[in-house]
């Protein structure tokens, strides 16, 4: 059976056909939810009146999601258009879209649910760190001189291992006390050079950027305390929303980020606390200092330190962090 249409039937087919394309459009821009009361502005300033006040749990949508001097154009519900501070949205990413931490969403082979022992060790090379407070060798100035120096290393894999995020919050280790894997019996440090040092890429979920100024500093950094001088804790969380305490935690160190001036915390804040995941890059390490941190900030002394490869999940596709705008 065939239906035929006259030419104002057809004209509104056409209509009706791209008014419908437009809803499908619309109903996959990027959305994003108020986590804190925010200002609506003219422009990604605080220069001018506000347009409005946005509500603790408010949606809105992305008009850009791209971020000029730490805002995001945004469109409200009633149609307003406007600036707001990126650090107080939440931006969501369609579930559809998001790969998981089993499908890395790029060819190079399966993503494996264990690591294994056999998976290569590159041996770290050596550096030397000048900051603002001077000059950093690679064990730091003291602490723990069997980790300081793979903390330390800038080398980048030629390879590496797709991981569930499981894989590596599901390594052992023995239950040693000591902080220091120096004051570890030789079979207990046997056990964890298993795994040190390997290669992987893992997906996660970002809950916090923290970065290590305060305080006194590390070991690793010659207790140097300038932002440029010091490690990013970041807590890495199997899918968006779960806790801190469940974390695997990866860490950018200053003696790589000097090869990456555009790994900021600002250029991550999207993705801080966001349906939005992270694949992160670098070096299998157990830190062993930070014991009484597990159940609080961490679920395991095994981490991603240092990374040498942050990507973004951004407009459906993996992005390298350094070719952001």
């Amino acid at each position: 059976m065939r239906f035929w249409m006259s030419g104002g039937q057809t004209r509104i087919f056409i209509r009706l056909s791209c008014i419908s394309a437009i809803l499908v459009c619309l109903s996959y821009a990027d959305q994003a939810v108020v986590t804190h009361r925010a200002t609506l502005r003219k422009d990604p300033s605080t220069a001018q009146r506000p347009i409005a006040v946005l509500a603790v749990d408010d949606e809105v949508e992305l008009v850009d999601n791209t971020q000029t001097n730490g805002y995001f154009h945004v469109r409200t519900d009633d149609g307003d258009e406007g600036c707001v501070f990126a650090r107080y949205l939440r931006v969501e990413t369609p579930a559809a879209s998001a790969p998981s931490s089993t499908s890395h969403g790029a060819p190079g082979g399966p993503v494996a649910d264990t690591v294994s022992q056999d998976w290569e060790k590159p041996a770290p090379n050596s550096t030397t760190f000048d900051g603002a407070d001077g000059t950093c060798g690679p064990g730091g100035d003291g602490g723990d001189q069997l980790t300081n120096p793979r903390k330390n290393r800038t080398d980048v894999p030629s390879t590496y291992h797709d991981v569930t995020w499981n894989a590596i919050a599901g390594l052992t280790y023995p239950d040693a006390k000591a902080r220091s894997l120096e004051g570890w019996t030789s079979d207990q440090r046997d056990q964890i050079m298993l795994f040190e040092g390997i290669p992987v890429r893992t997906i996660g979920y970002i809950v916090a950027i923290k970065v290590e100024s305060r305080g006194s500093g590390e070991s690793t950094n010659c207790h140097f305390t300038g932002t440029d001088e010091v490690d990013w804790h970041v807590p890495l969380v199997q899918a968006a929303g779960d806790g801190e305490k469940t974390s695997i935690v990866v860490e950018t160190t200053p003696r790589v980020r000097e090869s990456h001036p555009k790994w900021t915390p600002e250029a991550l804040a999207p993705w801080v606390n966001s349906d939005a995941p992270v694949r992160v890059s670098g070096y299998l390490l157990f830190d062993p200092e930070h014991r009484a941190h597990l159940g609080v900030y961490r679920s395991t002394l095994w981490e991603i330190h240092p990374i040498t490869k942050i990507e973004v999940f951004q407009s459906n596709a993996w992005v390298d962090l350094d070719r952001l705008p």
